[in-house]
């Protein structure tokens, strides 16, 4: 472990994420150490500048955004054992930063980097996409490419968004390939999960953990409605389980999804695609700031 300074550090603030405004995160870091650095980028095309000019100057690449801002920076970050990520949580739903430990406390989140203390995790890649906690495709992904199109942000607005869904959403068929077995018929929803969350703590994937070289598929039947308001309550206590609607499979082999539903998400990001979902796993190639609020036993180790 070897302490970092905090000329290592660099905060990349996204404006357009979370209500919390950028100038207030300035001035707190400024408060806290003038010599921090800081940029603030409006659009990928800003995020691929600060780390093309920045990757090599710093070794912590602070993101202060949601689950969508992590994972643009993810890959400037993937294979460099000496660049490190942290997260200074203000997006909708921060399941990355929840399931690391990172809060919103600028003081206890520069001390922890300045401690040095390191953990590497395992990366999905879905159709070329990185995926660092959740991806899906059925009801999800279709509340996130929803949910990408409103001004509106926070927690209450994706769930008014996914409650009007609840009608209007129509299962859909597929088929999935995975270790040499194939599954298929009507599903709900089907995620790929490599943490245990989706984020504001409504946890789809118990079991998962981002540094076992695992990842969890959850394969979702349609149910009927009664059924909703115990999914939904199992989902946030965290104990959501094995039924004859909800199906778990932890593989770390390749996994072929063939659907015509075309609505992807990952990361939260919404994606369309045009041909199979191919789901892979790179163990162990990113590296991040261990917290001091991380439970051990939420990363297997």
């Amino acid at each position: 472990m070897n302490r970092i300074s905090n000329s290592e550090i660099l905060f990349i603030l996204n404006p357009n994420s979370g209500r919390k405004k950028t100038d207030s995160i300035i001035r707190e870091i400024r408060k806290i150490d003038r010599n921090i650095s800081w940029i603030v980028t409006i659009d990928l095309n800003d995020v691929k500048k600060a780390f093309t000019e920045c990757i090599e100057k710093y070794n912590v690449f602070v993101v202060v955004g949601g689950d969508g801002s992590v994972n643009e920076a993810v890959k400037y970050l993937i294979n460099r054992p000496d660049k490190l990520l942290a997260v200074y949580p203000t997006g909708s739903g921060n399941g990355f930063a929840h399931e690391l430990g990172f809060k919103k406390n600028l003081r206890t989140l520069i001390s922890d980097i300045n401690r040095g203390e390191t953990i590497s995790l395992d990366i999905l890649e879905i159709n070329k996409h990185l995926c660092v906690n959740t991806a899906g495709v059925g009801f999800d992904s279709h509340v996130a490419r929803a949910f990408s199109k409103t001004k509106k942000r926070g927690f209450w607005n994706y769930a008014l968004l996914s409650f009007g869904s609840v009608f209007t959403f129509k299962p859909f068929k597929a088929k999935l390939s995975i270790e040499g077995v194939e599954h298929s018929g009507m599903y709900q929803m089907i995620t790929i999960a490599n943490t245990r969350q989706f984020g504001n703590n409504a946890f789809i994937a118990p079991m998962a953990k981002p540094s076992d070289g695992f990842y969890e598929v959850v394969l979702i039947k349609p149910f009927p409605a009664y059924f909703y308001p115990f999914f939904v309550a199992r989902v946030f206590l965290g104990n959501l389980r094995q039924s004859r609607y909800i199906e778990y499979i932890r593989t770390d082999e390749a996994l072929t999804i063939e659907t015509d539903f075309k609505e992807l998400h990952v990361d939260g990001n919404p994606h369309i695609v045009d041909n199979d979902i191919n789901v892979s796993i790179r163990k162990g190639k990113l590296f991040v700031i261990r917290t001091t609020h991380r439970k051990k036993e939420k990363l297997g180790g």
